[in-house]
């Protein structure tokens, strides 16, 4: 699976930039986004993602409105007739979303928008405060896929990261519950090697 391959580099930037590590809110998204480029480098893709280049027409920075883009290099570079300092129309090779919200309807609302890009990976990273709602978090989602038909298949790999920010400072095995979509259901992955 080719979510196995992102999520092995996720865990590998973690531990690289875990000195980077403590913070919550906005100090947070802008660490996920520090693993993200490093997971981005790793995977041998251009990683587009929100707050890098603000503009005054794009102030959040955003690309389609979600948090980060991996395109690979060698699909990115091809040229294709258009103008040098314009993108490339190729598809991503993974979208990922950080919520730093504890609201559950907007985690919902993040996870529907990586859902709505075809792309073989997608990630949702995010956190909650105690296992007891990391454990609803994922099911509350899960059904949401589930009910409303958001994921088939042969759509691609889905990855829903949730921190326990209950955890303090402790090691990201602790920190990090990681649900893999199978088939009908987000299954808690177990044995990784943070």
């Amino acid at each position: 699976m080719k979510g196995r391959v992102f999520l092995n580099y996720f865990i590998w930037a973690c531990r690289y930039l875990e000195k980077q590590s403590d913070c919550e809110g906005e100090q947070w998204t802008e660490f996920m986004g520090r693993i993200l480029d490093v997971v981005g480098d790793k995977m041998n893709c251009v990683c587009v993602r929100s707050r890098q280049k603000s503009t005054k027409e794009n102030p959040s920075g955003e690309y389609l409105d979600i948090d980060a883009f991996y395109f690979d290099k060698a699909d990115y570079d091809l040229p294709v007739g258009i103008g040098d300092d314009e993108d490339p129309f190729v598809l991503p090779a993974a979208v990922v979303e950080l919520e730093n919200s504890l609201d559950v309807n907007k985690i919902a609302y993040c996870l529907w928008k990586i859902l709505c890009v075809r792309a073989p990976i997608r990630s949702l990273v995010c956190y909650q405060k105690g296992m007891d709602n990391v454990t609803s978090l994922a099911k509350h989602l899960e059904d949401i896929i589930w009910q409303r038909g958001l994921l088939k298949g042969g759509d691609g790999d889905l990855l829903v990261i949730v921190g326990n920010d209950k955890k303090g400072d402790s090691d990201w095995e602790d920190y990090f519950n990681v649900f893999e979509w199978r088939g009908d259901r987000l299954e808690r992955v177990e044995g990784l090697e943070w």
